[in-house]
């Protein structure tokens, strides 16, 4: 079939993407989940040194992304598998049909040396059908297509024998059905049945479930044969099980390959180097099921997770370091012939009513619907987390009286901000909705038809929220209406998404303009990815009193680097969703708004502003400009409760090792501050500094340069309104371990992080211990009981709000 036709970029563009091969390059640390935007039900395939996965689409088209990596960290769209899944009332929005929820499910990709096809699997609860595709070329050919019969979450498999089979089905046991030899069909004659040895009740210990078994997913290795399936006891998890035989039809017997925080559903590879790995996904709140990565060992001729511990790791080796948005996501100039792959449209186009032209998105109303769910032509990205924001200018010259076009946080709980044209004049609108319904929520009048309009997704895990604001500059927003609570509701089974669209409610045929669409993890952020249209930005200094920081010199920490457009990248990376900034202590005017979206948690202490709140694994960069090559002295003015550890890398190279950060005496005292020194050598000219946190938890002021090994701290700790002269007298090898300085007249309040009883952390609260759980009520935002732990101590509260 002819792929995309008009409406979709060839994946050619793949050939623009610059990825590192597995190996080729340093290690760096990446956080699970590996993919923390809507990936569900992942299968992959490695074909020499390239990885291929395909996940769920359900009613979004065109269907089936082909998903591409090198690297394991990094992944791109490079395709799709079909253009239209079937064309019916369900999946065309018609007769007040629709395909939510439905479309096609869990897919299987294959690929065959022997005659060098790539296949994928794929069922529909809207044809009741199973789809098989095939294609020679993933990246840019077309696929042809077989129907078989309805095969609940399948798994293609191809023996060595050459027969080909499908495993699918769920309950106690799992089914097969032998194909054609070329999957051309149900072989007439072939084998069908159970497969033997195949029993979860007999794996688990008992017959209670929320879901007893599906999700297969067969794999050869060695001689054996390997099933994976999921299942989710009622006392326990989403649980990923594995059955062994050496028989393909028989045998089997099983065992718990991974049993931790509900990570499940997937299947195993190896890389080029042998390594192995699982992909396996989790049920995750509002941004959808997410994808994790599963370092994977060989014991006794059984696959599991490497420590032997059942679980997901928070964090692996691998080559490439993971992005914001991960590969998924990309803002858009509408400059081009074709929308860029990482745009799916909900349900499938109306062709005639919506174009590109002169570097615009129009979309043309083609009939009155009553409800924003049933409009035809909403153009749609994924989300991800932890946070990010969306944006876009519409221009409604061409609207009807009643047209109403805007940008949406789209699932069933739902909200969206637009432009709307009543009575020959234009209002900004704000209205809220659910699978039942949608209702306005505010409206403001504006003069002119153009606005700007803009999505913040607050997206930790199990848990979000959007919120939505308007603009009529540019660049002063304005909030509008209320913050939508969001969930995962089953009806329409995807995480949420922004969506773009233009609804009639009283004449058809008018049009609006979109005249581009920005997306990053701040309002500030604009992830451009290479064919999107639109040239990368590197990141730059943020400093305003010199630009880049010279060296030597001081560097203040909130003033890490502004970050960069697609390729340029982030300048930071911030863990902890639940931004602090000053809000611990109210001065929200005062700092808050400094660096304002990054996430970055920045707050006052005294007269000076400091990063706080430093997670393992964060980091923030600074453009420097050293005058003089030669050795230097970096000094570090930091504090921490104990066991805080922080590393320098110049340009992507490690500049000091790690640090150790001395601990202030007090529980959970931050209020002082030390200072922690190491020799450092440089070169001349303009450097990336790189800060990393590798061990939490901890606050950092600043950093000095000091040209010369072994050199005087020239800088006084500067916080409180109070100096101290360094206690490190000129000429003196001061310890490297930390030089005490000034104690800060605060609060004398210490840090509790907060879990839910899920084990999910929700944030750091300060108090003083004493009044801890009006504190964690006046914190958490849902009723619920939590453990409230102190970070220095480790003491342990169970705490109970109630709403």
């Amino acid at each position: 079939m002819g792929l995309f036709k008009n409406a979709f970029k060839s994946a050619a563009v793949a050939g623009a993407l610059a990825l590192v091969g597995v190996g080729d390059s340093a290690a760096a640390t990446v956080k699970n989940p590996i993919i923390w935007s809507d990936s569900p039900d992942p299968s992959i395939v490695r074909v020499e040194d390239s990885y291929y996965m395909v996940t769920t689409t359900m009613h979004y088209a065109p269907g089936i992304p082909i998903f591409k990596s090198t690297d394991l960290a990094q992944w791109r769209t490079v395709g799709y598998v079909y253009e239209t899944l079937i064309n019916n009332d369900n999946m065309n929005l018609n007769n007040g049909k629709d395909a939510y929820g439905k479309g096609s499910w869990a897919s299987s990709i294959r690929y065959r040396k022997s005659d060098g096809f790539f296949y994928v699997l794929t069922p529909s609860y809207t044809s009741n059908k199973t789809h098989l595709y095939k294609t020679k070329d993933i990246e840019g050919g077309t696929w042809s297509e077989v129907q078989l019969p309805f095969y609940h979450d399948p798994s293609l498999f191809f023996d060595d024998d050459g027969t080909a089979w499908v495993f699918y089905g769920s309950g106690d046991q799992i089914s097969y059905v032998q194909l054609n030899d070329d999957a051309s069909g149900v072989k007439a004659g072939g084998r069908s049945g159970k497969l033997g040895g195949v029993s979860v009740n007999k794996v688990t210990g008992t017959s209670n479930y929320y879901v007893q078994q599906e999700g297969s997913h067969m794999e050869k290795v060695n001689g054996e044969y390997y099933l994976f399936t999921i299942s989710w006891p009622s006392n326990s998890c989403r649980s990923e099980i594995v059955y062994r035989s050496k028989s393909l039809l028989d045998g089997f017997s099983g065992r718990i390959f991974l049993q931790s925080n509900g990570v499940a559903q997937g299947g195993i590879f190896d890389t080029p180097e042998g390594d192995w790995y699982a992909l396996l996904f989790r049920d995750s709140g509002p941004v959808g099921r997410i994808s994790h990565l599963v370092p994977t060992v060989w014991k006794d001729g059984w696959p599991e997770p490497t420590g032997g511990t059942k679980s997901a790791p928070a964090s692996l080796e691998l080559p490439g370091e993971s992005e914001p948005g991960y590969g998924m996501v990309t803002s858009d100039e509408f400059d081009g012939p074709d929308l860029p792959l990482e745009w799916q449209w909900n349900h499938n186009p109306d062709n005639k009513n919506w174009k590109l032209t002169d570097g615009k998105l129009r979309i043309t109303t083609g009939r009155t619907d009553n409800r924003v769910t049933n409009v035809k032509n909403m153009l749609t990205q994924r989300t991800f987390g932890p946070k990010c924001v969306g944006r876009t200018l519409v221009d409604g010259t061409n609207m009807k009286d009643g047209d109403i076009a805007g940008l949406a946080a789209w699932q069933d709980n739902k909200g969206f901000v637009a432009l709307a044209k009543q009575n020959g004049g234009y209002k900004v609108v704000m209205y809220e909705g659910s699978k039942d319904g949608e209702s306005q929520k505010e409206s403001k009048d504006i003069t002119g038809s153009k606005v700007y309009l803009r999505v913040d997704f607050d997206l930790p895990i199990d848990k979000g929220t959007a919120s939505f604001y308007y603009s009529t500059d540019g660049s002063s927003w304005n909030k509008i209406g209320s913050n939508v609570g969001l969930s995962f509701d089953l009806h329409m089974f995807v995480g949420n998404r922004f969506g773009l669209f233009n609804w009639a409610t009283k004449t058809a045929g008018g049009s609006v303009d979109f005249e581009w669409f920005k997306i990053g993890v701040d309002a500030n952020d604009e992830i451009i990815l290479d064919g999107a249209g639109a040239e990368p930005v590197p990141q730059t200094a943020h400093n305003e009193t010199q630009t880049p920081w010279a060296v030597p010199g001081k560097i203040e920490m909130e003033d890490f680097d502004d970050p960069g457009k697609g390729k340029g990248g982030p300048s930071y990376s911030e863990n902890d969703s639940d931004n602090h900034s000053c809000t611990d202590e109210g001065k929200e005017a005062e700092c808050s708004k400094y660096r304002d979206g990054t996430g970055v948690d920045i707050y006052k202490k005294g007269d000076k502003l400091v990063v706080g709140y430093i997670n393992a694994g964060e980091w923030l960069e600074y453009t420097i400009n050293v005058k003089e090559a030669g050795d230097y002295t970096l000094f570090a003015a930091v504090s921490s409760a104990g066991g805080s550890t922080m590393s320098f890398d110049l340009d992507g190279k490690d500049l000091t090792g790690e640090m150790e950060i001395p601990a202030n005496e007090g529980e959970d005292n931050f209020d002082d501050y030390n200072k922690v020194k190491t020799n450092v050598t440089l070169t001349a000219g303009e450097h990336i500094l790189r800060f990393n946190a590798v061990k939490d938890w901890f606050d950092i002021d600043y950093i000095t340069l000091v040209k010369g090994a072994n050199a005087t701290d020239p800088q006084p700790i500067e916080i409180g309104g109070e100096t101290e002269p360094a206690t490190c007298a000129e000429g003196t090898d001061c310890s490297t371990t930390g030089i005490r300085n000034v104690r800060m007249n605060l609060s004398g309040t210490h840090a509790y992080r907060v879990f839910d009883m899920n084990g999910n952390m929700v944030g750091t609260l300060r108090s003083n211990g004493v009044d801890i759980v009006n504190a964690t009520r006046e914190f958490v935002k849902q009723s619920g009981v939590y453990i409230v732990k102190s970070v220095r101590t480790g003491l342990t509260h169970r705490i109970s709000v109630t709403r």
